[in-house]
């Protein structure tokens, strides 16, 4: 009797490889997904090999993406798209993480989110006392609307230059100031319907507020100072939408021209890294100190393909200062030359912490330049609450590599230890540095720059530096080096021992979107091609093999090969021979995805798309020509009044135990009275900021107090010790 057949698994999947890095990179893009460098998933293929890759943050749920990608597909005429439970699928084997609670990732989506809230809470009190459940109901849809619009769609109709002033960055972002100013050579005559409508809706909410009938002068005040703090934030939230677009595009052009020698270099400090024992005690618990970490990721293209080169500096303990960032910056430029020769310019990348963003930061380039043959060419800045960034996902996977150490029965609570980790995972293209910072040292002088904070794009001449205040807006301003230059001395780190892991991260290109059909035919056609030249190779020492792709007879019996005969002849010496050609195996989708997912989440190249923005336009509101940029904050001395009550609400909490919160002192503050009488009127409300930060300054005032006092209670015993060995020694003579 034969043995059974044995019949191979095949998978039919619908949606090409094309198909799937298409979506996959629309879903990796900034408009869909949010950066945490918290979350780390383990993604297990069929064949189950195992890959550990950082989790993004969907910005909504799975179906919303899918919708929002078919409409984008719609809108640039995309017409092989597969249905949505495939798209569905796709992101279920990707397991990103859905967005839940937005605080600590953007502190203006958080804001603005809030406002809507309380502005549905106002809504419901217009509706009780004057205008009734139906236009309740309308205008809280259309404020969800707007939240909606504003979290997910706003950021896809921005561009460089609209029609529609809500979406020009050209427009929004021009000072009164030619060399901050882009001019625009397009009206702005048109609105946007979501744009219209969230402003419209919150006019309506303003009127309403002047015409009801308040039960009383409380109600009035509060609800009128909710209302213009919510629209504050929602005007706040918008402008930074905008912004952060804008500030993107720096990092999205560099990577889209990336020469050879050139190379990007993105830079950010990680949290404090907490000392881990392999077995740990309640005393090792509490009251950990951590250990100081520095990520910077090098981008760079080496024939052909782009490559990522990842540097962290880790420190015992060192100052998260401007001196120890710059020399770090030298370091990471050193080694960053060492690796590739050929590198001769470098763009710099960072959020907005003080560090960095600061004036001896900025214009410390120059002095480097001088010392390095990889010379800096441009600085940018994220907008502030927008700096995440490849170090957040490459703090993820090393996190994860030291948790996994300690697990096999290590500790790590130094920093030679912390590089040991790193140097015994799995981990590629990782330089690990432990160092001590640099002494400190004066300046030539302290740098003064106006308006420092609202610079964040600098390019760098021999002579001068270009500085701007939002990228590609205007000319820029010219600041001569000599007049601000640092150091007489560039800082450096002293090195204590080093590792670098092996092979190097390949970002794979990218297939633009127009040409990803013609690109999927043509492979076909390809394919077609190199299965009859296959066939010609293997069979290239019998003269009689004729092989033609209408007319073969005898195909290979071998499970998946792809050559087939004329003649029964050729078949035997080919089966003789055993050099079969096999058809790549066919992957699930599930495969595909994930090992698509990976090659884009270990390098962040997915490709930023653009949406066309709707031919549906209305008559728009008149907007103020740079509306977007930041508004300057007005500052006032708290009053005798104000300063007295946040110092009762702080020790009342430090008497009882509960510490008072900050939003709940700014409530309480609307309703207090005093001898009968309101205590404060709405102009002197305070927000839970002002008095967070209030809070902060008493803290600090109580522990130097605090400090003095043991000092001088040490120096008091030190003395009376002193006394008593004095007495002690005359007693012995």
């Amino acid at each position: 009797m034969g043995q059974p057949v044995q019949e191979s698994m095949k998978h039919r999947e619908g949606l090409s490889d094309h198909q799937v890095q298409h979506f996959i990179d629309f879903v990796m893009s900034p408009c869909i997904m949010t950066d945490s460098p918290f979350l780390e998933t383990k993604l297990k293929l069929s064949n189950g090999e195992i890959h550990q890759v950082p989790q993004i943050i969907l910005n909504s749920v799975r179906s919303r993406v899918v919708e929002q990608y078919q409409a984008f597909c719609i809108e640039n005429e995309i017409s092989d798209t597969a249905s949505d439970k495939s798209y569905m699928r796709i992101l279920q084997a990707i397991e990103p993480n859905i967005r839940k609670s937005i605080k600590g990732l953007d502190n203006f989506a958080a804001e603005g989110a809030k406002a809507i809230d309380d502005l549905k809470k106002t809504t419901t009190v217009f509706g009780k006392q004057l205008k009734g459940v139906e236009w309740e109901e309308e205008i809280i849809h259309r404020l969800n609307s707007g939240k909606q619009y504003l979290k997910l769609e706003y950021k896809l109709h921005i561009s460089e230059e609209a029609t529609i002033p809500d979406h020009c960055c050209h427009y929004a972002l021009s000072t009164s100031e030619q060399e901050y100013s882009m001019p625009c050579s397009h009206l702005h005559d048109v609105g946007c319907p979501s744009c219209e409508d969230l402003y419209q809706v919150t006019q309506e909410l303003k009127a309403v507020a002047d015409e009801v009938v308040y039960e009383s002068n409380d109600q009035k005040d509060d609800i009128q100072y909710t209302l213009s703090q919510s629209l504050k934030a929602l005007e706040d939230w918008k402008k930074h939408i905008l912004r952060s677009v804008n500030q993107d595009k720096a990092r999205s052009d560099i990577c889209e021209d990336l020469k050879d020698d050139e190379v990007l270099i993105e830079r950010d400090w990680a949290m404090k890294f907490l000392p881990l024992f392999y077995r740990e005690s309640q005393s090792k618990w509490f009251g950990k100190r951590g250990l100081n970490w520095h990520i910077a990721v090098g981008t760079y293209k080496k024939d052909g393909n782009l490559h990522s080169h990842t540097i962290v500096h880790i420190f015992d303990n060192a100052n998260q200062d401007t001196l120890t960032s710059n020399a770090i910056l030298k370091d990471c430029i050193v080694r960053l030359k060492s690796r590739n020769d050929s590198l001769k310019k470098a763009y710099i990348r960072s959020d907005n912490a003080g560090c960095f963003h600061s004036a001896e930061g900025i214009f410390c380039i120059t002095s480097l330049n001088l010392e390095s043959d990889l010379k800096v060419v441009q600085m940018n800045f994220a907008e502030p609450q927008s700096g995440k960034s490849i170090c957040d996902r490459r703090a993820a996977h090393i996190k994860s590599s030291v948790r996994k150490f300690v697990n096999e029965g290590n500790n790590v609570t130094t920093s030679e230890e912390f590089l040991n980790a790193v140097a015994k995972s799995n981990m590629k293209n990782v330089e690990i540095v432990n160092a001590t910072p640099p002494a400190d040292q004066n300046c030539k002088r302290t740098l003064k720059v106006k308006d420092i904070t609202t610079l964040n794009n600098f390019e760098y001449e021999a002579d001068h530096v270009v500085v701007f205040k939002q990228y590609k807006i205007g000319t820029g301003h010219k600041l001569l080096n000599e007049k601000h230059k640092v150091y007489n001395e560039f800082p450096s780190i002293t090195v204590v021992k080093s590792f670098m892991t092996s092979e190097s991260i390949k970002i794979p290109k990218q297939i633009p979107v127009q040409n990803m059909l013609v690109e999927s035919q043509s492979e076909t056609s390809n394919e077609l091609s190199i299965r009859n030249d296959d066939v010609v190779d293997d069979c290239n020492d019998d003269d009689d093999v004729d092989v033609t792709s209408s007319s073969c007879l005898y195909t290979c019996p071998e499970p998946n090969c792809l050559q087939s005969f004329q003649k029964y002849g050729n078949l035997n010496r080919h089966l003789d021979i055993g050099k079969h050609k096999y058809r790549k195996e066919g992957r699930t989708l599930s495969d595909k995805s994930k090992k698509e997912y990976i090659e884009k989440i270990n390098t962040k190249k997915a490709t930023l798309y653009k949406r066309t923005i709707s031919s549906e336009t209305i008559p728009g509101t008149f907007l103020e020509r740079g509306w977007a940029l930041k508004s300057k904050r007005t500052v006032r001395k708290f009053s005798d009044e104000q300063t007295s009550f946040l110092r009762e609400m702080f020790q009342k909490g430090e008497a009882t135990g509960h510490k008072c919160d900050p939003e709940e002192v700014s409530v309480t503050m609307r309703t207090t009275k005093k001898n009968g009488k309101r205590r404060f009127s709405q102009s002197d409300f305070l927000t839970s900021t002002q008095i967070s930060s209030y809070f902060s300054r008493l803290v600090l005032e109580k522990r130097k107090a605090a400090s003095s006092e043991f000092q001088n209670k040490d120096l008091e015993a030190e003395e009376y010790e002193n006394n008593i060995r004095s007495m002690r020694n005359l007693a012995k003579q």
